[in-house]
């Protein structure tokens, strides 16, 4: 009985599909991994980001209409992006996740928190 819960769970996990906001995020969930971060480090380098090599990519998912990724380059710098779908196009921006994680650390001692500040997944 146990086997067979497992094998079902494994076959519900392996049709589902990440569900995604805008075209270019749709587009990008579709790509091999390897045609996926090579897209990221395009992105990156052209946004004058250090990054020699995109090797790992996660989709977060969607909050609020807004697609969330984040990528691993070989060096072991990693960022996170976020896409936001606009009538004409699809805006991109990113962070580095040592960024992200110094804002919310920053914001979580302003606001007198005791949470532990967090910054990207990817590991």
């Amino acid at each position: 009985m146990t086997r067979l819960l497992c094998t079902m769970l494994l076959c519900a996990l392996g049709t589902a599909q990440a569900s995604a906001q805008t075209a270019v995020s749709q587009q990008l969930l579709e790509l091999e991994d390897d045609e996926r971060n090579a897209a990221f480090t395009l992105m990156l380098q052209d946004g004058r980001r250090k990054c020699d090599q995109v090797v790992r990519t996660l989709f977060r998912g969607t909050v609020l209409g807004v697609d969330e990724w984040e990528a691993m380059c070989r060096d072991r710098r990693s960022y996170s992006f976020t896409m936001l779908a606009e009538p004409d196009e699809t805006a991109i921006s990113f962070v580095s996740c040592n960024e992200l994680l110094a804002t919310s650390k920053m914001l979580l001692r302003r606001a007198g928190s005791k949470n532990k500040a967090t910054g990207c997944r990817i590991k």
